[in-house]
């Protein structure tokens, strides 16, 4: 009996010590698990953290790199737009222009060049204004006057020739033509129009329309530029007090111009006592033909079918026509005549004038 107590009392020990033992190293692996599964979530959050700051990180700079590329994208839109813009403005103006060719070719379109009203040869003693007028599609009216003198004196004395042409010109492009040669003259002149100044060419003989070294040709400035003035010096000074040499210089000069003259007179009265011819032909006029030859000299007609021709008298002196005979088959006598000028000589003094202009 007491040996089965014994026995049931050490079966019951051994038993508590398992029991025990069991729930200690049970312990130790829980303790054990529970530290490894603390460090796993542990590394798990810290990865989790460096996973969502990557991502955050590949967001930003994903979104960058969208921001950056609609820009480029916008700009390239742009330039596409402003091309194809430009592309549309070029062909509405390629359009436009063509348009304009046409509409111009067709005369149905005022022309573009600015043909002004009034532009001038500025070439003092060579002076021209051609003048434009009734401008209406592609004509216009002018008128182009001309003069020429040789110099200052011949202006004073009023020797000026004129020459003039009118009609109607068509316009094209910036050259005008006139539109039918005068029928008086048979001139015909082109204007080319280069913005700043108008070239003037003849495209037929321009000669009978215009006088004496007379042209049309040349440079034209835009504007009406008038002649400059030819000054007539006053040579007489009532102040003017000559010194006492030049005095006794004029003093002697006068007496030698007195005796002079009395030496003169008194040989033209003994060449009249004793009825000499010759110092009475020094005080006679010239001859009609001599005084034609003095026009023709102070002319020079280059053309031998010009003709100058004596008209009448004028208080003295001789009038002589200056003209050409113009060919017409439309009349049916021998043409008419187109006048270069009027010219006088003074049968004393031999002076030749521009008749016309001493008449103004």
């Amino acid at each position: 009996m007491k040996k089965a107590l014994l026995l049931l009392t050490i079966i019951m020990l051994v038993s508590l010590g398992a029991l025990t033992g069991c729930s200690l190293f049970g312990g130790k692996d829980t303790n054990t698990s529970t530290q490894a599964s603390t460090e796993e979530e542990t590394k798990k959050e810290v990865e989790t953290e460096e996973q969502e700051k990557h991502a955050k990180d590949k967001k930003s700079e994903e979104l960058k790199n969208s921001i950056e590329s609609e820009k480029e994208s916008s700009s390239e839109d742009k330039e596409v737009n402003s091309n194809s813009n430009n592309g549309s403005a070029a062909k509405e103006g390629g359009s436009k222009t063509s348009e304009s060719s046409s509409t111009s070719k067709s005369g149905g379109q005022e022309n573009q060049v600015d043909w002004a009203s009034a532009w001038t040869r500025d070439i003092q003693f060579d002076h021209a204004l051609l003048e434009i007028t009734q401008k209406s599609g592609n004509t216009f009216s002018f008128k182009l006057h001309a003069t020429n003198a040789m110099d200052a004196e011949a202006v004073k004395r009023g020797a000026v020739n004129v020459g003039e042409v009118t009609g109607t010109a068509k316009v094209d492009g910036d050259v005008a033509t006139q539109t039918a040669p005068d029928p008086d003259t048979g001139c015909q002149i082109k204007m080319t129009n280069y913005t700043g100044y108008i070239q003037v060419e003849p495209v037929t003989d321009c000669s009978g329309a215009a006088g004496m070294r007379v042209h049309f040709d040349g440079k034209y400035k835009k504007g009406n530029i008038p002649e400059p003035e030819i000054a007539v010096e006053d040579n007489a000074n009532d102040n003017f007090e000559p010194s006492e040499d030049e005095a006794q210089n004029n003093n002697e000069a006068t007496e030698e111009d007195s005796q002079t003259s009395i030496d003169s007179e008194s040989s033209t009265q003994t060449g009249d006592s004793n009825g000499d011819p010759s110092s009475q032909s020094s005080v006679q006029p010239i001859s009609k033909e001599e005084a034609r030859q003095l026009v023709v000299n102070y002319l020079h007609p280059d053309n031998p079918e010009r003709i100058i021709e004596y008209d009448h008298d004028d208080n003295g002196d001789y009038i002589f026509h200056y003209y050409i005979v113009v060919d017409d088959p439309n009349i049916e006598d021998d043409g008419h005549t187109a006048t270069f000028g009027w010219y006088g000589v003074n049968p004393n003094t031999k002076e030749v004038y521009d008749y016309m202009a001493a008449m103004d």
